[in-house]
């Protein structure tokens, strides 16, 4: 069975990294996402679609206005994924 991004922080960053072209070591779950050097509206939107492609959970554009970390982001995830919200 492959592990999935919402059940593992450290494959979430490494795709958090991959998909905002940042070095790995270079982010953390603490980050504001916000704060990223390539955070944009338009990598915004990328980034919540390929969420989607991976984990079948979509992220409003409502929810992510309400987010502020990585680490908020993962939560919203592995909710979503787990069926809690």
């Amino acid at each position: 069975m492959d592990e999935k991004i919402y059940n593992n922080t450290l494959l979430f960053l490494k795709f958090t990294a991959t998909e905002l072209l940042i070095p790995f070591d270079k982010i953390s779950l603490n980050d504001e996402f916000r704060g990223l050097s390539t955070w944009s509206s338009l990598n915004a939107l990328v980034y919540i679609s390929r969420i989607n492609e991976e984990t079948n959970v979509l992220i409003s554009s409502l929810e992510l206005a309400d987010l502020k970390t990585l680490n908020d982001i993962y939560n919203l995830i592995s909710s979503k994924s787990n069926g809690a919200i």
